[in-house]
């Protein structure tokens, strides 16, 4: 077999995108531990759709499981609403399937998968462990991030 080679070019990311609001579609989740191990990271994998220079481009956004407040804009955006109980509590739409202590072998089954919204983006810089300004792997100095998701289901009750 060849070896495979790639120049430094080839394997420079792209610049972090314009802030602004984005239509985007959600592929999946790619769920792991935290760093501290004392919860979830989901992981969305969320790309960009319908846009002429950054169609199928990756967004990032951990959506950590005790990032509860964050559920129901999320799910929201993708126009999918989290189940209520009596006493106010949310649940997350669908199921990750897997066993308990190895969210990496997590598999989503659920309403989420393929569905369409709109978040903004904004432009963070990129940090080293210490809090120091540092660059990605791709050599930027700045990254794109979710400010927020666009809760379809909030909107259209305002609508009303």
């Amino acid at each position: 077999m060849p070896k495979l080679t790639a120049s430094h070019e080839e394997i420079k990311g792209q610049p972090p995108m314009a802030e602004g609001l984005y239509t985007i579609k959600l592929k999946g989740f790619k769920p792991q531990l935290s760093r501290k191990k004392d919860s979830v990271n989901l992981n969305p994998e969320i790309v960009i759709i319908n846009h002429a220079e950054h169609n199928d481009r990756r967004v990032f956004d951990s959506l950590n499981t005790k990032a509860k407040w964050a559920w129901k804009d999320f799910c929201g955006c993708f126009g999918v609403p989290c189940a209520e109980d009596a006493s106010g509590g949310i649940e997350f739409p669908g199921e990750f399937a897997g066993p308990e202590n190895d969210p990496e072998k997590w598999q989503y089954v659920g309403p989420l998968l393929g569905q369409t919204g709109q978040a903004y983006l904004i432009q963070v810089q990129v940090l080293d462990t210490n809090g120091n300004p540092s660059t990605d792997k791709q050599g930027n100095t700045h990254r794109n991030q979710v400010k927020y998701y666009v809760n379809q289901l909030q909107a259209s009750a305002v609508g009303r």
